[in-house]
């Protein structure tokens, strides 16, 4: 997977600020029940339960098509994980989001049909508009940075300091019927 390069100093930062407004915005403030297990090291940040309803949310906000992969396809929730174990502080986060999905699915949303997932998913919308900023905006960044959809989508990245892609010479004849024409302005 293309996602565990090391963090440059914007990404970090963005997220950590991303994090900063989160708390000062209360959307932090999520159940208490979802941050008190007993989780050693070795666990990973979300078990796979947890995972598993990630994955089916991901998949409602991206699904897949004949032309393009879903979210969990190409590894949404595995940058999430990524994400997850380099900020230990967005966990909370996440444990929360899927916490609001689980009550309102009576733990069932991975056995529910898409209708009713996507139902739960408006209604989490509604109700809590910054957790579901969360599943939103996660879910498209692992997506439209994973270098796999770069070609299914006629993206050409071109790093910093690069001389990028090569501008086609421009046709001065495209302008003739303009030269030709009356000015448009007055003359001072």
């Amino acid at each position: 997977m293309t996602h565990h390069q090391p963090w440059s100093r914007r990404r970090f930062s963005k997220a950590v600020v991303f994090a900063q407004c989160l708390l000062a915005s209360g959307a932090l403030t999520l159940p208490l029940a979802c941050t008190t297990t007993k989780k050693s090291k070795s666990d990973p940040p979300l078990d796979a339960v947890q995972q598993e309803t990630l994955s089916w949310a991901m998949d409602e906000l991206i699904p897949a098509n004949h032309n393009m992969p879903s979210a969990s396809q190409v590894a949404g929730v595995a940058y999430i994980m990524t994400l997850i174990e380099e900020l230990p502080e967005l966990a909370p986060l996440f444990e929360g989001l899927i916490a609001r999905i689980d009550e309102a699915s009576d733990h069932q949303f991975s056995k529910m049909g898409s209708p009713e997932r996507v139902t739960i998913l408006k209604a989490l919308e509604e109700e809590h508009p910054d957790v579901f900023k969360v599943l939103k905006d996660f879910t498209y960044e692992s997506y439209y940075t994973n270098e796999t959809i770069f070609p299914l989508i006629g993206y050409e990245p071109h790093p910093t300091g690069s001389t990028g892609p090569k501008m086609e010479p421009f046709d001065d004849a495209l302008l003739d019927r303009v030269k030709q024409s009356a000015p448009f302005y007055t003359k001072i």
